[in-house]
């Protein structure tokens, strides 16, 4: 899956997002696209699924159809319970729904048995913004798509949530499907088996390994070589 020479503006603005930008996603990676705010992450995700149309380039990932995309913002009614989103997930990809809240994750693993137990009969509205998380992205992985698109999964969580969503993340590239995330934590990425994509001004400047593009810098500390990087 790659995009190839991307060009993308906004026809009322006029500025260009994507100068004929060029990239590469990796299998049994969690590959990871980092900018500056407003560099245009969620953008190419939308491109991504048809969303926008780009002026010009390829684009060979899979239709629509066969892409799971959590944006940042998904709003559910704060009434709705944690069985309810399991089911209508189950429902949406034509799979038969369950009324045993152990057949929506692994009955071998003690803390996702925990957390869908306590989460099946609470309302989203009463959720923590890490379970909330959590719930989704665990469900959302349940259905089978060829790329997984997760904006920012880890905005906004505790440390505890944000090790468990990356585990799960983790977990779902290593099992052979293709995983593309954003995110501004880049500390988080030394714990990740992960290919980093840098974007900014309208380029791709970096492409590779994490740990070998933090090696670029005077310093092991991610936030300030991003802030060398990006300057």
């Amino acid at each position: 899956m790659k995009a190839d020479q991307l060009y993308f503006h906004y026809p009322k603005s006029g500025r260009v997002l994507f100068d004929h930008i060029s990239f590469s996603l990796q299998h049994e990676r969690v590959n990871v696209l980092a900018g500056p705010n407003g560099i245009g992450k969620t953008t190419l995700f939308d491109c991504i699924c048809g969303i926008l149309k780009p002026q010009q380039g390829q684009l060979e990932f899979p239709p629509a159809r066969d892409i799971m995309y959590l944006t940042q913002n998904i709003y559910f009614s704060p009434e709705m319970r944690g069985r309810d989103f399991a089911k209508l997930l189950r429902s949406l990809s034509g799979q038969r729904s369950s009324q045993d809240p152990l057949d929506y994750v692994d009955r071998d693993n003690t803390y996702d048995r925990e957390l869908i137990t306590r989460l099946w009969d609470l309302k989203i509205g009463r959720m923590s913004v890490g379970e909330r998380k959590q719930l989704f992205v665990k469900m959302l992985i349940q259905s089978d798509r060829s790329l997984y698109l997760f904006d920012e999964p880890t905005s906004g969580v505790d440390p505890s949530s944000r090790f468990h969503i990356l585990r799960t993340i983790q977990a779902l590239a290593a099992s052979g499907k293709t995983v593309l995330m954003t995110t501004h934590q880049l500390h988080e990425l030394q714990e990740l088996d992960s290919h980093f994509i840098l974007l900014n001004h309208g380029k791709v400047q970096y492409e590779g390994d994490f740990q070998t593009w933090l090696n670029q810098y005077p310093t092991q500390d991610p936030d300030q070589a991003f802030d060398l990087a990006v300057r």
